[in-house]
């Protein structure tokens, strides 16, 4: 197993909606994304778990780093 955290560039905002897209979005390629699972929201679905993690982070005023935070774990063949 490798675990990668992809850090924000500097010159723009984290979005968690435009993570979810990216990471989502096949990009032509034939494979991907094995697998998405929402979890820690109430709603099961992406475009609703988006709206709620935005609403969530906005309601954070006390954090003044990045509220998204990537991760990359990918598993061996099998």
């Amino acid at each position: 197993m490798i675990v990668h955290h992809v850090p924000i560039k500097k010159n723009i905002t984290s979005s968690f909606k435009k993570l979810v897209d990216y990471i989502t979005n096949p990009q032509e390629k034939q494979e991907r994304v094995g697998k998405i699972k929402v979890i820690n929201c109430h709603s099961s679905t992406i475009d609703w778990a988006k709206a709620e993690v935005k609403a969530t982070q906005e309601k954070n005023t006390r954090a003044k780093g990045d509220k998204t935070y990537h991760t990359i774990i990918s598993f061996a063949p099998g």
